[in-house]
């Protein structure tokens, strides 16, 4: 069950991956992106409707809480929970209602996403952010996702400056966090025309 929902969802991601730069301009925000990737997912039929709760969320909290702030928390872009985790009678039983606390250390995440869109050359570091999300314990993640699209005109040299600049940061973010499956897509698929090198490898 695990392998097939990491399977559907690495379709999906790729099939979103295919739709921008297919057509960027219908992508003007990340929830664009957020939305077209779940709507991708539900379309794999990989996940079954009989659990307790849907194991498709979206903006789900982490379990970790940042920052000062009441109530202190993150979320994730998208997730899909780990579905033997939310069957049992001390998750099914909880009601909507309840505080996050109740629910969060029982449940566990198969995979969870985070989506930047470039669309300028902003500081680079906002990066960071996602990646603090998606490695930090104990946010129970199995399978943490980093997905970058950059959408910009790539006939201008400090364009393609930037986007060299934004994979080398990635790739160290990757070195640092081998585990983390991150992807950096340009609208141009001339930009990188191997597809498969639009997943960022250390070897």
């Amino acid at each position: 069950m695990k392998e097939h929902l990491l399977e559907a969802a690495e379709r999906a991601i790729n099939k979103l991956v295919a739709d921008f730069q297919g057509n960027p301009d219908r992508f003007w925000n990340e929830r664009d992106l957020h939305w077209s990737l779940f709507y991708r997912l539900k379309q794999e039929n990989a996940v079954q409707e009989d659990y307790a709760t849907q194991l498709i969320r979206a903006e789900f909290p982490t379990l970790k809480k940042f920052g000062e702030s009441t109530p202190a928390r993150g979320h994730y872009d998208l997730v899909v929970l780990e579905p033997s985790s939310v069957i049992g009678a001390d998750v099914k039983d909880i009601p909507s209602w309840a505080p996050w606390s109740d629910w969060l250390p029982k449940v566990k995440l198969l995979v969870a996403v985070e989506i930047k869109l470039w669309l300028a050359r902003l500081p680079i570091d906002r990066a960071d952010w996602d990646i603090q999300k998606l490695t930090e314990s104990p946010n129970n993640i199995q399978n943490a996702y980093f997905l970058n699209f950059v959408q910009l005109n790539f006939k201008r040299q400090q364009m393609k400056d930037y986007y060299r600049d934004l994979r080398r940061y990635l790739m160290d973010l990757k070195a640092r966090f081998p585990p983390l499956k991150i992807l950096c897509a340009p609208n141009e698929v001339r930009v990188q025309p191997n597809p498969r090198e639009n997943w960022l490898s250390l070897s």
